[in-house]
């Protein structure tokens, strides 16, 4: 596999991560929950993909 093909999927993945986080905490919003949008939580939603979604979600539960 392709260094660039890597690199690109990564990128579309971290941003369509951005964007589910930030609907996510829309809709938290008016139930009192969020999740911190950061470096880190993009990283783990773009690598992981949903189920990293799922996880932070879950975390933020635990917290």
């Amino acid at each position: 596999m392709n260094i660039g093909k890597v690199v690109k999927k990564l990128f579309i993945n971290i941003i369509l991560g951005v964007i589910l986080l930030i609907i996510i905490n829309f809709i938290g919003s008016y139930f009192d929950f969020r999740i911190a949008l950061n470096v880190y939580s993009a990283l783990i939603v773009g690598v992981l993909g949903v189920p990293g979604l799922i996880l932070l979600v879950f975390l933020q539960f635990m917290v």
